[in-house]
Formats: C-alpha cells, sequence, structure tokens
C-alpha cells in the first residue's frame, strides 16, 4: 500500500496520512491561564484532532508535546481550525492544523507516524493470521470428532411427560441426530434414553491374554472386554438445529449435557468401533 512508504521517499508530493491514536494529551492554548486536557485522537503531518471536555474557541492557538518513548518529544503548534460537539457525551472534539512547523520537525513527526502505521499493519495481520489459524484448528477439531452413522430406538420425553419413542441416525461425543413424528422447538431440553447397538463391536479383539514378544522376552498383556453390550444410557440434550423431514419424521441435532465420564467412554467406545468397522470396509472394497 502507498500510504506505507517511507517519509523520505515521497519527495515534494508529500501526502499526509491520518493515524488513528488514543493518546491523553495536555494543551495549552494561547490566553488562558490553565492547560486543557484531552485525548489524542489521531494525528498526521499538517494537523490533528483531540477530544476535551473544556470549550475552547475557534482559531485559538494551541500547542502540545508529541511524547516519544525512547527519544525526546517534539512541540507541535497549530490553530483550531473545527469544532464539533457529539450528539452523546459532553466531550468537544476539535480539529487543528499545524501551523509554520519547521521542516525538520514534519519529517520526524512523519517517520513517527510511519512506524505506527507499520506497527498497525503488522498486528492488524498477526492478529488475521490468528483467526485464521484458530479457524482452521476448529476445522480440524471438527473433523476429528467422528460421528457414527447407524440407526437405533431412542426415547426421550419433555420435563414430566411420558418416553416417546423415536430413532436416532448418527451419534458422535457432542450429541446426536433424532428423527421423531413431533416439532420440537430449537432449545428445548429433553431426557433421552437408549441403548447402543453392539454389532459394530466385533472389530476389537476378544478379551484375554496375549503373548507379547518384546526386547526383554515374552510379555503377558491382558486384553479388556471391548466387544461388552452396552448399558442403557440415559442423559440430557438440548435441540440446537433441525433439519429436512426424513421419512415422515422431523430431524433435529442434539446437543448432549452434563455427560458424565463413564457414558462419555461408552459413545467414545461405540464410534471409535464404528470408524474402524468404516475404515476396514473401505480397504476390503480396495482390494483387488
Amino acid at each position: 500500500m502507498a500510504w506505507l512508504s517511507p517519509p523520505a521517499e515521497r519527495g515534494n508530493s508529500r501526502r499526509f496520512f491520518r493515524q488513528s491514536v488514543e493518546l491523553p494529551i495536555v494543551v495549552n492554548v494561547r490566553n488562558l491561564p490553565a492547560p486543557v486536557y484531552g485525548t489524542l485522537l489521531d494525528i498526521s503531518g499538517s494537523g490533528c484532532r483531540f477530544r476535551s471536555l473544556v470549550l475552547v474557541e475557534k482559531d485559538r492557538v494551541v500547542e502540545f508535546e508529541w511524547k516519544r518513548p525512547t527519544r525526546p518529544g517534539i512541540r507541535l503548534r497549530g490553530r483550531i481550525v473545527m469544532r464539533r460537539t457529539p450528539a452523546r457525551g459532553g466531550a468537544y472534539e476539535y480539529g487543528v492544523a499545524f501551523d509554520a512547523l519547521p521542516k525538520t520537525t514534519i519529517d520526524e513527526l512523519e517517520k513517527d507516524i510511519f512506524e505506527l502505521q507499520r506497527r498497525t499493519a503488522v498486528a492488524r495481520t498477526e492478529e488475521r493470521d490468528e483467526k485464521e489459524q484458530a479457524v482452521a484448528q476448529s476445522r480440524v477439531q471438527r473433523r476429528r470428532t467422528f460421528r457414527a452413522l447407524a440407526a437405533f430406538a431412542i426415547s426421550y420425553r419433555r420435563e414430566s411427560a411420558l418416553w416417546t419413542p423415536a430413532f436416532a441416525n448418527d451419534i458422535g461425543p457432542g450429541g446426536l441426530r433424532l428423527a421423531c413424528t413431533e416439532l420440537l422447538p430449537i432449545g428445548i431440553e429433553l431426557d433421552l434414553k437408549f441403548t447402543l447397538p453392539k454389532d459394530v463391536l466385533d472389530v476389537y479383539p476378544p478379551a484375554g491374554d496375549k503373548v507379547e514378544i518384546t526386547p526383554f522376552g515374552p510379555r503377558k498383556v491382558k486384553i479388556p472386554d471391548m466387544r461388552r453390550a452396552f448399558e442403557e444410557m440415559t442423559l440430557r440434550g438440548r435441540v440446537v438445529s433441525s433439519f429436512p423431514p426424513s421419512r415422515g419424521r422431523d430431524v433435529y441435532g442434539m446437543q448432549f449435557l452434563e455427560v458424565d465420564g463413564f457414558t462419555r467412554e461408552e459413545i467414545a467406545r461405540f464410534t471409535h468401533a464404528a470408524q474402524l468397522a468404516r475404515l476396514r470396509t473401505t480397504d476390503d472394497d480396495r482390494k483387488p
């Protein structure tokens, strides 16, 4: 962008670009006995804008110091050419045109403004990169959260109501998809009761003891019973989305609420088995 070119390269066709700032300043106003305290809003090589609670007449000559952290400050002088009262709040906003500043002062000020612009541009780039990384990480996380496509019976109920039979056609650690014959409002919380099917658990090895050969000799390893049948689960969920009806049923996205650790592990066992079964089927299809 052209406005980021260093001041030394602009030559006679100098253009002044305003840099937004929010800095406290002490303004000395000619013919006023006390200084005026305010906030510098923006600044360029030709003028600035500041806000103050003190009423100052137009055409007054003002002076203030442009402070720099590592170098001596620059004394700037100008004349108030604009005054505006915001619609809300009690502060006045003033536009100042710098008056007869030496070229060396303007050059120094322009260098400072250029550095501020450069830092602002870098900060915007870093902020954009952080947002893009967060979005990418979120997408990766969603991809890693596998949802098992498996239809099974489920029952649900509202507060103090009877259980209503329905179906679920996918499930993951965070929720499931509910298909029912009742219109449900988004945001409603339901009790859910279901037992996950066990037919996908055959992908796990049978429970028992297994001998492994290690550099230190044979070692007996106990294989946990990953094929054990699922117990009935009862948990709380919230309707967070709706989908087009399917086979005469209304379909809703359910988010699990307050899932205990054991139930979460059991759902993960089911979804992991479903994922392994799908991968195994894909590999079998690829074989000649």
